[in-house]
């Protein structure tokens, strides 16, 4: 017999970009997810019931009133990349600074589980200011204590951009040739829609905590998404 599913309210930062749009739509959608909270700088055109934006120019949400469910799972989508920043400490400010407040206010809220959209090889060690910067937004989140912290490990995403970068339309164009030969660990490097990774956080969501720090690369969201939708299917 399947175990019942987790009721649960949901916190949401950064909606409005690819991962976090394509997650916001998920929750909506998911009949587990009780209410839906999102941090915004700036409306969505979302009419619904379950639906509460939270609008802050620094992403600081409202203390909860007494008839407000309080979120217990909090995700975070925010990042940038160097060419948006214009320099590698304004990158440093979002990736890290934004990423571990927005972490740290979640967690006053209630927040048990937070999700937190990282990158494939962060490493507070790395070469690349990039991935160096992921990999202590990583430490400084895990230094934070919250109960069950995922951090999501993505190749390249793929979905509906409002800005299309350069370095996208390459790596499509030259995908064709390269696929063939990603094998094994390899598949992690192919591109992920941002629509299986957004299945991957609601199947994670529902999933038995393993440890209280997760990480899951490319391979293993997809086979979460896989694995939800076929469940879906069966039911």
């Amino acid at each position: 017999m399947k175990e019942a599913a987790i009721k649960q309210a949901l916190l949401i930062a950064g909606a409005t970009g690819l991962v976090g749009k394509a997650v916001l739509k998920a929750a909506l959608a998911d009949p587990n997810t009780d209410h839906v909270y999102a941090l915004l700088r700036r409306p969505l055109d979302i009419e619904e019931a379950k639906y509460t934006p939270w609008i802050s120019d620094d992403l600081t949400p409202p203390e909860l009133s007494a008839n407000d469910i309080a979120p217990t799972v909090g995700v975070i989508a925010l990042g940038t990349t160097i060419k948006k920043a214009g320099s590698k400490a304004n990158l440093r400010r979002i990736d890290v600074d934004l990423v571990v407040n927005t972490a740290t206010h979640m967690q006053t809220l209630g927040v048990k589980h937070l999700i937190i959209v990282s990158c494939l090889g962060a490493n507070s060690k790395a070469m690349s200011h990039y991935l160096r910067c992921k990999g202590e937004m990583e430490q400084a989140v895990e230094a934070l204590g919250v109960e069950r912290v995922t951090f999501l490990h993505p190749g390249p995403l793929a979905g509906d951009r409002e800005e299309h970068r350069q370095d996208e339309k390459w790596l499509q164009a030259t995908m064709k040739w390269v696929k063939p030969l990603m094998v094994g660990r390899l598949k992690n490097y192919l591109p992920i829609e941002a629509d299986t990774v957004a299945k991957a956080v609601m199947a994670q969501i529902q999933t038995a905590q393993a440890a209280s720090v997760e990480r899951l690369d490319s391979i293993a969201m997809t086979a979460l998404a896989m694995t939800a939708l076929a469940d879906g299917q069966s039911d």
